[in-house]
């Protein structure tokens, strides 16, 4: 009896174990054919030529397609970071890293202009008074040679014009008068001046802008007057060579690297302050003062322009 009661439960068993394999496949049958066409060909395995190494993967310049859920932050991920960076700049030291940021940053610092408003010739500078370089001059062993004066034209021919109505005559009592006029007014200023220095064979010379913008010094001249041998002796080629490097090294220790190297010319460009070289001579220079200087004596000129002849 006991046989038998085993034996029943065995086959329900065996028939229960049956309709759920039966009603497994079913599913499986129905769930596979309501798949859609781009589905089932991704279940496809792919051929050896669609498959990409993980190398291939980080030289590819396409966007990595990554199966992340939506909540996740896809750029926070370590393979998106890997690829966006790059292989190198991502497993690059510290110290490698650094070196490559100053080597960056130089570059960038060699790209900016030099700024020659700040340069000197022998201590002296543009846009000072001539009383300032003379100071400066003197205690680098110069001797002022020439200084010359002068007035703007337009307050020298009205100067003339005033005198010669209150009736002086002849060119050089009509020159004495203008000039004392001018004088009197602030008008009359110092517009050259040339300095040596015997000791070294060199020699400043320096031009300055009218009283209308505080006679400031807006063109410095320097050259060296050291001879060269015109021998073609291998001793004064030596000699000659020597005197030429020692001028170009002090050159690039004092203003560095010109800015432009075909002229050798230190600045910004346009009217900034600039400064030239040439072999034994140097040129500083500010077109933007002398050209403010022109444009405030015409602005007088301007404001003068009203005379008395006409009272109707």
């Amino acid at each position: 009896m006991i046989k038998i009661n085993k034996l029943v439960i065995l086959l329900c068993f065996i028939l229960f174990s049956v309709d759920v394999y039966a009603q497994t496949e079913t599913d499986l049958f129905i769930h596979q054919n309501n798949k859609t066409p781009e589905q089932n060909s991704s279940n496809k395995p792919k051929s050896s030529d669609e498959l990409l190494s993980f190398s291939d993967t980080l030289n590819s310049t396409d966007e990595p397609i990554l199966s992340v859920d939506d909540n996740h932050n896809v750029s926070e991920t370590w393979l998106k970071s890997l690829i966006r960076e790059g292989s190198k700049n991502f497993f690059k030291t510290e110290e490698e890293k650094e070196i490559e940021e100053n080597k960056i940053l130089s570059e960038k610092l060699s790209k900016q202009k030099t700024n020659a408003a700040f340069f000197d010739i022998a201590g002296i500078k543009l846009r000072m008074t001539p009383k300032e370089i003379e100071n400066i001059l003197k205690q680098q062993g110069y001797q002022k040679i020439m200084e010359t004066l002068e007035v703007p034209n337009f307050i020298k021919w009205r100067s003339e014009e005033i005198c010669r109505t209150s009736g002086i005559i002849g060119f050089e009592r009509l020159k004495t008068c203008a000039t004392k006029i001018a004088q009197e007014n602030g008008y009359q200023y110092i517009h050259r001046q040339s300095y040596n220095r015997n000791s070294t064979r060199e020699s400043i010379e320096i031009l300055f802008t009218s009283t209308f913008t505080d006679n400031l010094s807006y063109k410095i001249f320097y050259k060296s007057n050291v001879t060269f041998s015109q021998s073609k002796s291998s001793q004064n080629i030596y000699l000659n060579n020597i005197k030429i490097y020692d001028f170009w090294r002090r050159i690039s220790l004092k203003y560095g690297t010109p800015d432009n190297k075909t002229e050798i010319k230190w600045g910004k460009g346009g009217k900034k302050p600039y400064l030239k070289a040439r072999m034994g001579e140097l040129e500083l220079m500010d077109p933007l003062l002398i050209s403010l200087d022109t444009t405030r004596m015409f602005q007088a000129d301007s404001r003068l322009s009203n005379t008395q002849y006409y009272n109707f």
